[in-house]
């Protein structure tokens, strides 16, 4: 694999390019928080490692599904891509949801385990006494509470101090994440996207804009959607460049921004 996206279909699994990226520009910036933290290449790819250790450590097998609702951070990234290096099933939640939004979405991808930010935490309680199968919850920055209550309250920063995660990567047609639909005829359907998928939003965008090794990419959509986790923080993991997100679209901000940091290419929406 080379520091453009692998026309080889072996490679199109995202976990697999970023330990390979890790490899090959370990000091090399990838994202950047605006107002936060940053990782590079390599620390990312070790990171990812701890986090699917950690996540074996607490039972998560292949195949099994994980909750995500987090807003953008380098610790979502973690999360998304630890889940997938252990080959288990990410299913991204939309951090607006509340009620019977979410209770359908929880029950109908049968978490056992759901990684959520502090400020979500409220919404997911409510929601999970009509939810059976939710049993934990993992909190960065920790949360204290009963240990009689369930969903069970864990600490995230586990993952810190975990052995890496050493066992095989998933393969490019095992499932990687599940992306519910907006609902409006109905319920919302979780969309089932192999490793595969995920990997060709990012090649698409790299062919579409013609980036190359000199762009730097600008990100304020969530990152629990496909255009802002796949199309673009996918698109920069692929060619080995650097990202700068935004946890949220700010007007007054996004030239700042853009100016501040060198970014010469964003994905926006016309809302």
């Amino acid at each position: 694999m080379t520091q453009t996206p692998s026309t080889n279909p072996t490679d199109w699994v995202l976990p697999r390019i970023l330990a390979e990226q890790g490899r090959l520009r370990p000091a090399a910036p990838w994202i950047t928080i605006v107002g936060g933290d940053s990782l590079t290449f390599g620390e990312a790819a070790a990171d990812v490692r701890r986090v699917a250790g950690y996540l074996a450590g607490l039972g998560i097998k292949p195949g099994d599904m994980v909750g995500l609702m987090m807003p953008n951070s380098v610790d979502l990234v973690r999360a998304w891509l630890g889940i997938g290096t252990l080959g288990a099933v990410a299913v991204m939640l939309n951090n607006e949801l509340r009620g019977a939004f979410l209770q359908h979405q929880l029950r109908n991808c049968g978490a056992d385990l759901v990684i959520a930010d502090a400020s979500l935490v409220d919404a997911i309680m409510e929601a999970a006494p009509h939810v059976e199968t939710l049993k934990r919850l993992l909190v960065p920055g920790g949360v204290s509470g009963p240990t009689s209550a369930r969903p069970q309250l864990l600490s995230w920063e586990g993952w810190r101090t975990a052995p890496p995660y050493e066992g095989p990567l998933p393969r490019r047609e095992d499932i990687a994440c599940v992306m519910y639909t907006s609902g409006t005829s109905g319920p919302s359907k979780g969309v089932l996207m192999p490793h595969a998928h995920c990997a060709l939003y990012g090649m698409g965008q790299i062919r579409a804009m013609q980036l190359t090794h000199d762009d730097r990419f600008y990100i304020t959509l969530p990152l629990f959607h496909a255009n802002g986790l796949l199309m673009q923080l996918g698109a920069t993991l692929q060619l080995g460049i650097p990202a700068v997100v935004r946890q949220r679209f700010s007007a007054s901000e996004w030239l700042n921004d853009i100016r501040r940091h060198g970014c010469t290419v964003t994905n926006a929406l016309g809302a």
